[in-house]
């Protein structure tokens, strides 16, 4: 017993065939159409399926290779019932069945159905050289032909169509879908066909879908393009035609799937291009304006604008710059000039008046744009009255630190200088009986040298080079003993000092900050010569509190002291070089020039900021800020007060010759054994000849090739036990104390005396304190 399913639209064929079969022992089940047929073949498994190729919803040769698609169905036989093979040559090859029998007379069609059955082998082997299984008994019959024919040309209308072309059923199964409704949806015709249409789509599209095809009307149906469902990731309209089937069964569908996506995509990407310009429009930090290109009245402007002109939107609209003051008709066509030669305006540097007539700079980016058949200026103003000041300051700044770094190479070479007149003086009263006439002279030459020196370490203060003693102290005692020796000279002045009781400590070297605190004091004096007040003010802030300044203050806390004075001020020419060195509006016969100079060097020089504020007529400010530390003030160490001799051996390096010849007789008049190099690289050479007899390494710290810091090193990588003596025209502060740091003994600042050096290298060689507290 074979199991059997036949699938006919014709509820009397299906009677007959049914008869047929089960005669035969045959288990028969029908199916009236291929939806039908789809459901039974569920649960259901035959060994035969008779398929009649023209059947509506789902015909034949569809129906055969859904089946195929079945795995639990792969060894049926699918034999063909065809009505129509007479009107149409069917080959097999076409077909996803096995055999292929022409309806005709019901005895000569029950002989081939059960020869198909019991030979399936057989059937299918003559089926496949082409051959129809009883088409001889069957007559062609034109209507068929012809209906056959307006089918075909259906089916290539609905294939060429861009839109998706869906038919379902009324129980919204799919029984038709043309190739671009299959590229939507992303699925093949047998996986698709006898699917729901609603299946294809999302729970919520999906509620919206069911309901439009519930309703059993003739009414046309839209889901349109302002609420589209999504199909696959795809945004598709979707046109419902309901059409009554001829037998009554209630309304079939055709759906017209329209996908919208890019046109959604591009709508969507205008309104965010619309609402971002607004955005950037209204959020820029820069000033906008519209304008019209012809009559310069302007249409809009951003809030950033209004903040900038000082002027409300509603006075604006509608008015071109030049009627509101904002600049010049000549302004506004060099501005017109630059946009026509390029057709954009980018970096144009400009002045303008705000409503209250302040004024300011910006830069200026324009460019012509088409807005609803207009020609607009878009312009973006770029406030740049804040960097203007700031570049100017930074150009005094940059200015004084040349001014500053020249200053102490004068200072360096003519310390060096010094070193050979005071060296030679030195060793001159060594020689001379204390009765000579002579000593008294040369005594004054070492005191004209110490005047030289001290007008050296302004210069030195200046070029930051110039602290020597640090050690915690309390500005408020430094500035009320200056202000109290000050007044005693300049009584017209009257001082008034508001100083914080709870001010931080700074590290200073107390000398330079008094010599700070004077210059300032008698700067003010002088500005004020008929008497005036003198203001005085310490504070603690931070740095948080010197914000907007052409400097970034370092993170920490700091001490400002403000200086105030009522007197005649500075011009704006003044204000510029006041700091610099030499620069003075007294006279060459009341002033060096140097005061502030130093001033400015030495603030500098302790980490420090300095600013000042001044108009002629309004008097003058200085504020000067120091970093602020909790320290107690350092104890001083004792000095000695004797030369001592000494046996030892010194290289002594130093690249003027000056320096050499006196230095060496300096240290042989002390005793030592003195070797000599006028170069780090001599140096090294001596050295390595001499590292067992040599003691102590007198080291100048600028040499041209090898400097100082890079001999010492390599010095200190031949022996990490070298004792080295640092000499230098500059002051500790400077490069030095960066060697200093890496472990050299002590440091001597040309000029010197033979006491000095005499003292200085006994505590090296002896290993005791120095008086700076280095070793």
């Amino acid at each position: 017993m074979k199991k059997i399913l036949v699938v006919d639209n014709d509820p009397f064929f299906l009677k007959l065939m049914k008869v047929t079969l089960s005669t035969q022992k045959h288990q028969v089940i029908t199916a009236q159409g291929g939806l039908s047929a789809l459901d039974i073949l569920k649960t259901f498994t035959p060994d035969f399926i008779f398929i009649d190729l023209v059947m509506p919803n789902i015909d034949g040769k569809k129906l055969c290779k859904i089946i195929k698609g079945i795995g639990r169905l792969k060894n049926a036989y699918l034999i063909i019932l065809s009505a129509i093979s007479a009107e149409k040559e069917i080959h097999i090859s076409e077909l996803e069945a096995n055999i292929i029998i022409a309806k005709g007379p019901r005895n000569e069609m029950a002989q081939h159905i059960l020869f198909a059955i019991d030979q399936p082998d057989l059937a299918s082997l003559q089926c496949s050289k082409g051959e129809v299984i009883g088409i001889e008994n069957i007559w062609k019959r034109g209507i068929t032909e012809e209906l056959l024919s307006v089918k075909k040309q259906h089916e290539i209308l609905l294939n060429r169509m861009t839109d998706g072309i869906v038919e379902i059923t009324s129980d919204r199964r799919i029984v038709y879908a043309n190739p671009t409704a299959l590229a939507l949806i992303q699925r093949t015709e047998e996986k698709l066909l006898g699917m729901g249409f609603h299946e294809l789509f999302s729970e919520n599209d999906r509620r919206r879908i069911c309901q439009l095809l519930e309703t059993t009307d003739e009414k046309f149906k839209k889901i349109t393009e302002h609420s589209p469902v999504c199909l696959n990731s795809r945004q598709v309209t979707l046109d419902i035609l309901p059409i009554e089937t001829e037998k009554g069964e209630g309304f079939k569908c055709i759906v017209i799937i329209n996908d919208v996506t890019e046109r959604k995509n591009v709508q969507q990407a205008l309104q965010n291009s619309e609402f971002k310009f607004r955005s950037l429009f209204e959020l820029s930090p820069q000033a906008i304006s519209r304008s019209h290109y012809e009559t310069g009245k302007i249409v809009d402007v951003n809030q950033k604008f209004c903040e900038l002109f000082k002027i409300s939107r509603e006075e604006i609209l509608e008015l071109n710059p030049v009627e509101l003051g904002f600049y010049s008709q000549a302004s506004r066509q060099h501005f017109l000039n630059v946009l026509k030669e390029s057709g954009e305006v980018h970096g144009l540097e400009m002045e303008f008046k705000a409503r209250d007539d302040s004024k300011f700079k910006t830069l200026m980016f324009a460019k012509l744009i088409q807005m609803e058949g207009t020609t607009y200026i878009l312009t973006i103003f770029h406030d740049i009255t804040d960097r203007k000041e700031l570049e100017a300051q930074l150009r005094q700044a940059q200015k004084m630190e040349a001014i500053g770094t020249l200053a102490g190479g004068i200072a360096h070479n003519f310390n060096n200088l010094l070193m050979g007149i005071q060296g030679y003086a030195s060793l001159a009263l060594m020689e001379i009986d204390p009765n000579h006439p002579n000593k008294n002279k040369l005594k004054n030459i070492e005191k004209l040298v110490q005047s030289g020196s001290n007008l050296t370490s302004q210069l030195l203060g200046y070029a930051r080079e110039g602290k020597y003693k640090v050690q915690s102290s309390n500005l408020n005692q430094l500035v009320k003993e200056t202000a109290d020796t000050f007044n005693l000279t300049r009584k017209e002045i009257h001082v008034h000092q508001e100083l914080d009781e709870n001010l931080l400590n700074v590290r200073t070297d107390q000398g330079q900050i008094e010599q700070v605190l004077f210059n300032l004091l008698v700067n003010a004096a002088d500005a004020m010569p008929l008497g005036g007040n003198l203001f005085l003010k310490t504070i603690n802030i931070t740095h948080a509190n010197m914000l907007n300044k052409p400097y970034k203050a370092a993170p920490g806390n700091y001490v400002l002291l403000t200086v105030r004075d009522t007197g005649s001020g500075m011009e704006k020419k003044t204000l510029e070089r006041i700091f610099e060195p030499f620069f003075t509006t007294k006279g060459l016969s009341k002033g060096t020039g140097l005061g502030l100079a130093s001033v400015y060097g030495i603030v500098k020089a302790h980490g420090g900021y300095i600013d000042v504020f001044s108009e002629k007529g309004q008097g003058t400010t200085f504020e000067v800020s120091l970093p602020a530390f909790e320290k107690e003030p350092a104890q001083e160490k004792a000095v000695f007060n004797e030369l001592f001799d000494g046996i030892e051996t010194v290289l002594l390096i130093d690249d003027e010759q000056m320096i050499i010849d006196v230095g060496k007789e300096m240290l042989t008049q002390l005793g030592y054994k003195v070797l000599t190099a006028t170069s780090g690289i001599e140096a090294l050479d001596v050295y390595r000849r001499n590292q067992d007899t040599i003691d102590l390494l007198v080291l100048d710290m600028i040499m041209p090739d090898m400097e100082g810091g890079a001999t010492y090193d390599k010095i200190k990588d031949l022996n990490p036990n070298v004792k080295v003596l640092l000499a230098s025209g500059y002051s500790i502060d400077g490069r030095a104390s960066e060697i200093m740091k890496r472990g050299c003994n002590g440091f001597i600042q040309k000029p010197f005396n033979m006491k000095e050096l005499s003292d200085k290298i006994r505590n090296i060689l002896d290993e005791k304190e120095l008086s700076n507290g280095s070793k």
